[in-house]
């Protein structure tokens, strides 16, 4: 699976995913604005996987650090 497919479901899906989507950012946001690395490792079955922030539109992009 693409990002791009990702990106497609991720706009067409259900309130509660989208809700989860913007907590996640909502979470990595504070860490930046607590001068901590915006990222976060979850669980999920048995999957363990770490979403780091790269880029916000302007407001932060960690490549230009």
């Amino acid at each position: 699976m693409n990002n791009h497919t990702l990106e497609q479901h991720l706009a067409e899906a259900d309130q509660p995913v989208k809700d989860f989507m913007a907590d996640l950012l909502e979470t990595l946001g504070k860490k930046i604005t607590d001068n901590q690395d915006p990222k976060l490792a979850l669980r999920y079955f048995g999957a363990q996987l770490e979403i780091k922030l790269v880029n916000f539109e302007g407001q932060y992009d960690q490549r230009q650090l």
